[in-house]
């Protein structure tokens, strides 16, 4: 018994100790089991693998794959092809996307995970919908306490989301504020509440991100949500002061996002005088306002929050140069109220007067004038031109835009003609002073000094004058050539004039007119005007202005065209001198007149084109003279022809009249005084022609070349030496007088040292009294003489008389010889 007892109890022991073991292990495995379940995915909650067709994500680990091998590739066209992919491994977290296959042919697709978005939704006592749009905006803390937060994301298959809430100071208050167990969202678009009202206004972060490997990357979103309540609403100013004029920005702050709050600046604030229209613009309908007015105790703007701020503008041009307070409202309070109602912030402004500046018209004005109007002008977007004689401002124009720099320019104004108060101020000479106002402060056309000092204003002297006319026509020696040229050019000043009218009058009464347009700068000019069918003489050229009163005469002819018309169709029959009285009668001899005129004479003849002068270059000399051989010359002539329309040639020929050099040129001045240079380096000694040629006429003067040139044969006189010498004196010396060899006493006169009787003296032409001496061929009565080109110790140049009356005189000595 006791054996057997002590078996039972041995076999029940040991029973109990397998028992304590099987429970033991059954207990370790339900442990591990759990750890592993905590540890792993939703694919292995719901004992999921990754089967063929499966989405999987960067960034997973601990997948298990059915039935795939060990290695994948990447086949789909794009950023997978030709990848690989091991199924042993945690997913790469930059693992290209798309599909891969494996050698069975499974396939899996791999793809980025990413939270979409983070919704915030604002719900009532009932889990109504009154907000869906508080994420990234704001709401009140009264307004707090039912919120759903709602998140849609790509992967939860792999694993559920989580959200976190933070405070301003990075603390997490999630478990703080969750109306349910823990912050888990397992499907996509579900959503958990919080509860915010009891929270402290600020801003606070809400995160979404997977709860295990799903952590990184696009995995993450966040969004925030501010608290704010009535005590921190508030309103800022973008600048503490302001140039009268200056848009200044103005923000709501502290607010609840799609409230509204009325922004108020009180009538004592206005500038004095402003119109109700005036009023409503001080604040301007911009940004996130709603509606803009003005009653008679406040301008006002109605704004809405977005988000926890609202912006809005306040047109300062309209307001006094004081401290402006400008007062926001807390929601609820309708505009009617606000006098009744403390406001729940205020922010002050200190608008300064503007700064205007003239920088043109200055000094000098002179009637009919255009001219640009320039300047500054600071906080305003348009000013208005006053003047100023000795009573009140009077308009002269007005709405000139000022741009974003705070400068203005009006261009081409006539200040003089412009219809207005201050317009007829300036169009009478005279010193007055001219004004540039703020256009709001322009109230009327009439501003008296108090009125026009007050405003944003600048003022400065000013001259008027009127304009000088004068003209210069362009003729060639007071000349102009009919035949060649026929026509003429003009230019002047006019200033203050649009336009003159040009006129023509010949000898005979023909006239030409027309207007010439007058730029602005008040010159004027015009080029090959046609003088037509104008008689040859003496043509007057005349430019005519109608003066300050922009009318000629007394009105029978008021504009430029019925002048032009007048003259050229009305005064046939009468004589030039005629002509010229009736113009002058109807304008500038008018009773009262105010024209101007301006004439010039000129002669409307032939073509004319002569030479004058020839020398050698670098000599002060004029007229004809003998020039050396391998040099240079210079010829100088007279014309009436036009430059560069005309060219002059030059051309000398020999004896049998062939061409030996030419030169031309077609530059001169007004003077009509031509010159051109000629060299004789290829001409031999001797006597040719020199023929000038200007197309229509010709002129010709002999030219004499001589080896030498003595400083005293270049005649600086007026002497006209070409071979048949020319004295001032009026006497003609050439060589063949009664004076030379070829006398009454054949060729042996007294004074050519050939005797009286024979001619084969001592004094023949190899004495010192012959040709060489001073009462020979080479004295002041001979062709030899000093005017010739022949020198004292009988240097080539001698004429051809005295040549005649050597060989004469040795024919004499020979014969008495052989007598």
């Amino acid at each position: 018994m006791t054996n057997e007892n002590i078996s039972y109890r041995d076999k029940g022991r040991a029973v109990f100790l397998a028992a304590m073991m099987v429970l033991s292990v059954v207990a370790m495995s339900a442990a591990f089991v759990g750890g592993a379940a905590a540890a792993e995915n939703n694919r292995y909650e719901d004992g999921i693998a990754v089967e063929s067709g499966d989405t999987i994500y960067q960034g997973e680990d601990d997948l298990t794959f059915n039935g795939f091998a060990d290695t994948l590739t990447g086949v789909e066209s794009g950023g997978a092809e030709g990848q690989t992919l091991d199924t042993n491994l945690q997913i790469p977290e930059d693992q290209d996307t798309g599909v891969y296959k494996g050698s069975n042919g499974n396939t899996v697709t791999v793809a980025q995970p990413r939270v979409a978005d983070i919704t915030v939704y604002n719900l009532d006592s009932e889990g109504n919908v009154i907000s869906d749009d508080v994420d990234g905006s704001s709401i009140s803390t009264e307004d707090a306490e039912y919120m759903n937060i709602s998140v849609n994301y790509n992967f939860e298959q792999a694993e559920s989301v989580e959200v976190e809430i933070t405070d301003e100071s990075g603390s997490d208050i999630t478990a703080q504020v969750l109306e349910s167990e823990d912050a888990l969202i397992e499907t996509s678009g579900n959503n958990i509440s919080v509860d915010l009202s009891n929270e402290d206004t600020g801003e606070y972060t809400i995160t979404a991100e997977g709860t295990e490997n799903l952590d990184f990357g696009s995995a993450v979103e966040t969004t925030t949500v501010t608290l704010t309540n009535d005590e921190d609403l508030g309103i800022e100013l973008a600048n503490d002061s302001a140039v009268r004029g200056d848009d200044v920005q103005y923000t709501v702050t502290g607010g609840t996002d799609g409230q509204t709050h009325v922004v108020t600046i009180e009538s004592s604030d206005f500038r004095d005088g402003i119109t109700a229209d005036d009023a409503e613009s001080i604040f301007r309908n911009v940004d996130d306002t709603e509606e803009v007015g003005n009653n008679s105790d406040v301008a006002y703007a109605i704004v809405e929050m977005d988000g926890t701020t609202a912006l809005g503008s306040i047109e300062t041009q309209y307001l006094d140069d004081s401290s402006i307070d400008v007062e926001v409202y807390e929601n609820g309070i309708p505009v009617e109220n606000v006098s009744s109602e403390d406001s729940e912030d205020d922010a002050t402004l200190d608008v300064e007067e503007g700064d205007v500046t003239i920088d043109s018209p200055e000094g000098t004005y002179i009637v009919g004038e255009e001219v640009d109007i320039t300047g500054s002008a600071a906080g305003t977007d348009n000013v208005a031109v006053y003047a100023r004689d000795n009573g009140d401002w009077e308009v002269v124009t007005e709405n000139i835009d000022v741009e974003s720099d705070d400068t203005f320019e009006e261009e081409d104004v006539v200040l003089s003609s412009l219809n207005t108060g201050g317009s007829d101020i300036l169009s009478l000479p005279g010193t007055y002073r001219l004004g540039i106002i703020a256009q709001s402060d322009a109230t009327s056309e009439t501003l008296t000094t108090t009125e026009f000092n007050q405003g944003t204003s600048a003022t400065q002297s000013i001259t008027v004058t009127e304009g000088d006319l004068s003209a210069d026509f362009e003729t060639i020696n007071g000349e102009i050539s009919q035949d060649v040229d026929g026509d003429i050019d003009v230019n002047g000043t006019a200033a203050g004039q649009d336009n003159v009218v040009l006129a023509f009058v010949d000898e005979r009464g023909n006239t030409m007119a027309q207007e010439i347009s007058v730029d602005d700068d008040g010159t004027f000019e015009e080029e090959d005007l046609t003088l037509g069918d104008l008689s040859q003489g003496s043509v007057s050229a005349h430019i005519i202005s109608n003066g300050r009163d922009d009318t000629y005469g007394d009105g029978d002819l008021p504009n430029d065209a019925e002048l032009v018309s007048w003259i050229n169709n009305d005064l046939e029959g009468l004589t030039g001198e005629q002509v010229r009285e009736s113009i002058a009668t109807e304008t500038v001899d008018e009773s009262a007149s105010d024209d101007r005129m301006v004439t010039e004479n000129f002669r409307y003849t032939d073509a004319s084109s002569t030479i004058e002068s020839i020398y050698p270059a670098g000599a002060d000399a004029s007229g004809v003279n003998p020039v050396p051989a391998d040099g240079t010359i210079v010829v100088e002539g007279q014309t009436n022809l036009q430059p560069d329309d005309n060219t002059i040639t030059v051309e000398v020929l020999n004896d049998a009249g062939n061409s030996q050099t030419i030169t031309s040129t077609d530059e001169w001045g007004t003077d009509g005084q031509w010159s051109v240079e000629v060299s004789t380096e290829n001409l031999e000694v001797g006597t040719y022609t020199l023929e000038s040629d200007d197309g229509e006429t010709t002129d010709r003067a002999d030219l004499e070349i001589v080896e030498e040139v003595g400083d005293d044969e270049t005649d600086s006189g007026n002497e006209t030496d070409s071979g048949n010498e020319t004295d001032s004196g009026n006497e003609t010396d050439s060589g063949s007088s009664d004076d030379t060899g070829s006398s009454d006493d054949t060729g042996s006169s007294d004074d050519t040292g050939s005797s009286d009787d024979t001619g084969s003296s001592d004094d023949t032409g190899s004495s010192d009294d012959t040709g060489s001496s001073d009462d020979t061929g080479s004295s002041d009565d001979t062709g030899s003489s000093d005017d010739t080109g022949s020198s004292d110790d009988g240097t080539p140049g001698f004429g051809v008389g005295v040549a005649l009356v050597a060989l004469l005189g040795a024919a004499l000595f020979a014969l008495r010889r052989d007598n």
